[in-house]
């Protein structure tokens, strides 16, 4: 039922950012809150920007249906008994990286080389409401595609 965050200070401005989530949060979650981290301590350390610098795989566009804004398959409501099914801990969404803080000006390139308080700004409509309890909801993760992607502004 638990989950949070981590930072461990690796020197020469490398910080690795971990974010565990519970069995009940979905990977999109996780992944929102683990970048939301990144951005957010950057910004505390009084740094503009970040790199990934580690091997880590980040969804970008999620389905088609959700990619391009069209209905996604549902089925019909069934009633059910609910059944209690213990949680596989390795289920639990996880992201770990280092980061590499960086000082403006930037050359932001993502999914690897992010404007933290843009970052931040895009990611704050959709944390708010994870914060309340909701898993962030389906979106096309435009902050982690290149600029002109899409034809939306990007940070």
């Amino acid at each position: 039922m638990t989950g949070g965050y981590d930072q461990k200070d690796m020197g020469r401005d490398v910080y690795r950012v971990s974010f565990g989530a519970n069995g009940y949060t979905s990977r999109e979650t996780a992944q929102c809150y683990f970048l939301y981290r990144c951005a957010e301590l950057t910004l505390e350390k009084g740094f503009d920007g970040f790199e990934i610098i580690s091997d880590i795989r980040l969804a970008d566009i999620q389905s088609p249906e959700r990619a391009f804004g069209l209905p996604e398959r549902t089925f019909e409501p069934v009633q059910y008994v609910p059944i209690i099914i213990p949680i596989d801990e390795s289920s639990k969404p996880y992201f770990e990286a280092d980061i590499l803080m960086l000082k403006a000006p930037l050359q932001v390139n993502p999914p690897r080389v992010f404007d933290a308080r843009k970052l931040k700004e895009a990611l704050d409509p959709l944390i708010a409401p994870a914060k309340s309890g909701n898993n962030v909801k389906p979106h096309i993760h435009e902050y982690l595609l290149p600029e002109g992607k899409l034809n939306g502004s990007r940070i």
